[in-house]
């Protein structure tokens, strides 16, 4: 009976202790939320740590699907500029990368930075006479290449003067006093034209006086860029009929006339997010005539290694009188100054080469330079002939001439280099050495495209190249330091490219943004002399020095459109247009057409004539014997020298 009571109580003791020891095992036991909640952290840990340090990938998208196609090596460096792989290593970098900005800010420059960058030359000879009723052909543009007819908006032959206006074609009569218009027809449109931009046309006029090739900028219905080409029938004044047209994808950059083969530049840009690269049309150039259209190919297409952006240079040669296109290439990324020779195109790139000085300093240095391409149109098609590199940029298209298979170039220079110190409480960027701004000479033989002269930053530092002219063995740069209105001009013998000299006037007042030759050793420039005035200056070189000889000061805002000057050689005049130039006589702001003449010693003022117009870029004037007339947009002015 007592082992029967004891056994009850040690199970009675068993149970007892048991259910006091449950709520002790329950408290130290872990819930399956801090079990979720720390496996959740881990996981976190491992995908932040995977974030911040798996490297990035360093391959580029696949293209074997495009490999047949002739396109293909266009494709890659296409592909390769969309991808543009990312210069860290990891999103670690990426960040930490960031927090330095943050703190200091170091702006690296891009090696493809394009920099987006009209002006005097020689007298141009003589165009074959025409023999039917519009009279002989006669030049009245200043191109800067004899015979290398430049596109412009007026025209004229012995008895009319065309005159592109905003929309219109109008012509006058040559008659002196009786001048009249005889003409006046809407700006005719392209098939496709959806918008158009008429204010921007130019035009040429053929050697015998019948055919009007006008060139214009438009839109289609999609939208798109285009270029059109018009050829008129003007033979009979009255009756004005269009002969043909074609459209180049593109906007208008420049063009030319030689011996009856139109060049014609434009600008294409194509939206690499919409590109598909089985579709060429969609990153390729198009030329279109009668209603067909045909990508460039590909052997006619010039691309550096790697791209800045996503617009092509688009030089196409034409037959004038039938508008068959001749030719075409295309130059992507090529988009700075355009010169064109008797035989050669050149068409400039700018950009930026950034080289790493170390892994350890971070830092780097920076040259401005240009390629510039070779384009021969001398026969019957174009002929890609090679690419020059240059240092500096190009500011436009009379800092190039070609002379006996040598290309002269001028180059405003620029070279910097950027290193970060770092400590602990500050990020501080530091220039290495001084920033190098000047201006260079370079000479290069077309054969083999190889470098044979340069005369380095000859210009003081910090100054650019404001203007420059190349005549013949010579040649003249105006250099500036802008903001300051310091202007040395600079005298170049080219004569012998192993001994190349120069001298200079020294630094003078104000700078001059156009350089003209006059003749007989005498320089003419328009510019500005200081922040109130504006100055036409004539320099004459004398022994090897250039010497400024005398100023014609004016107030009012002047263009700086070359075609907008009238250069007559024979009678050493130069015409100009002001906007609101300020008139003693009346106290008012006026717009006024002003004729200087150099007589040897001293500019004089031949004729000042009030203008209705304000946009003095599209002033015009031609000198026919003892009458000077003046063309607006929409009006002519005739007015007698022989009282002046």
């Amino acid at each position: 009976m007592k082992n029967k009571r004891l056994l009850q109580s040690l199970g009675f003791i068993d149970e007892k202790y048991v259910k006091e020891a449950e709520p002790k095992m329950k408290a130290s036991s872990i819930s399956p939320m801090k079990i979720f909640g720390r496996v959740a952290c881990l996981v976190l840990v491992i995908a932040l740590s995977l974030y911040l340090f798996i490297p990035f990938s360093t391959e580029g998208p696949n293209l074997t699907a495009y490999r047949d196609s002739e396109y293909f090596p266009l494709i890659e460096t296409i592909a390769d500029y969309r991808y543009q792989p990312s210069r860290y290593k990891n999103n670690f970098e990426v960040l930490t990368a960031g927090m330095s900005n943050l703190l200091g800010g170091l702006a690296k420059g891009d090696a493809n930075a394009d920099y987006d960058d009209s002006n005097a030359g020689s007298a141009p000879e003589a165009t074959p006479d025409g023999s039917n009723g519009n009279g002989s052909y006669v030049e009245v543009t200043d191109n800067q290449v004899a015979g290398v007819v430049e596109a412009d908006i007026i025209k004229r032959t012995d008895k009319y003067i065309f005159r592109l206006g905003r929309g219109t074609l109008k012509v006058y009569s040559i008659a002196k006093e009786e001048t009249k218009r005889v003409a006046d027809i809407e700006m005719p449109r392209l098939s496709d034209e959806h918008i158009k931009y008429d204010a921007n046309a130019e035009m040429y006029l053929s050697s015998d006086g019948n055919t009007l090739t006008i060139i214009k900028r438009y839109s289609d219905a999609s939208y798109n860029s285009k270029v059109g080409i018009i050829s008129l029938d003007v033979s009979n004044i009255e009756d004005i009929k269009v002969k043909g047209e074609v459209s180049i994808d593109g906007s208008y950059s420049s063009s030319r006339m030689v011996d009856g083969k139109l060049l014609l530049i434009s600008e294409y840009y194509f939206n690499s997010s919409k590109v598909e690269y089985d579709k060429p049309e969609t990153y390729v150039p198009t030329v279109t005539k009668n209603g067909e259209k045909d990508c460039i190919r590909f052997e006619d297409i010039i691309f550096p290694e790697t791209i800045g952006n996503t617009r092509y240079s688009v030089v196409a040669l034409l037959d004038e009188d039938n508008l068959d296109v001749l030719g075409a290439s295309a130059l992507l990324n090529f988009n700075g100054a355009i010169y064109v020779s008797e035989n050669n195109v050149y068409v400039a790139r700018q950009y930026t080469e950034t080289v790493d000085l170390s892994e350890e300093s971070h830092g780097y240095y920076s040259i401005r330079k240009s390629d510039i391409a070779v384009l021969n149109y001398s026969g019957e098609a174009l002929v890609n002939k090679g690419i020059l590199t240059v240092d500096g940029s190009i500011k436009d298209q009379y800092s190039m001439d070609e002379k006996d298979g040598h290309l002269r170039v001028v180059t405003s220079t620029n070279d910097y280099g950027y290193s970060p110190d770092i400590d602990e409480n500050e990020y501080i960027v530091s220039i290495i050495g001084e920033k190098n701004e000047s201006v260079s000479l370079t000479v290069f033989k077309l054969d083999g495209c190889e470098k044979i002269a340069e005369v380095k930053d000859f210009a003081p530092e910090g100054e650019e190249a404001v203007s420059v002219r190349f005549d013949g063995d010579n040649a003249y740069v105006c250099t500036a330091v802008v903001v300051t209105f310091t202007d040395p001009v600079y005298f170049f013998d080219l004569s012998d490219y192993a001994n190349i000299t120069y001298t200079d006037t020294g630094v003078i007042e104000g700078f001059s943004t156009s350089l003209i030759q006059l003749g007989d050793g005498f320089l003419l420039g328009i510019g500005r002399e200081n922040s109130v005035y504006n100055k036409v200056e004539v320099y004459e070189e004398i022994d090897g020095e250039v010497v400024s000889v005398d100023k014609y000061f004016f107030e009012g805002e002047y263009s700086t459109e070359y075609k907008s000057y009238l250069v007559n050689r024979d009678k050493d005049m130069f015409g100009f247009g002001v906007t609101y130039f300020y008139n003693e006589k009346t106290g008012d702001y006026e717009h006024m057409y002003i004729l200087l003449a150099f007589n040897g010693y001293e500019l004089v003022e031949v004729a000042k004539v009030r203008m209705d117009s304000y946009d003095v870029s599209r002033f015009r004037a031609v000198l026919i014997e003892d009458y000077l007339y003046i063309t607006d947009d929409t009006q002519i002015k005739v007015v007698s020298l022989i009282n002046e």
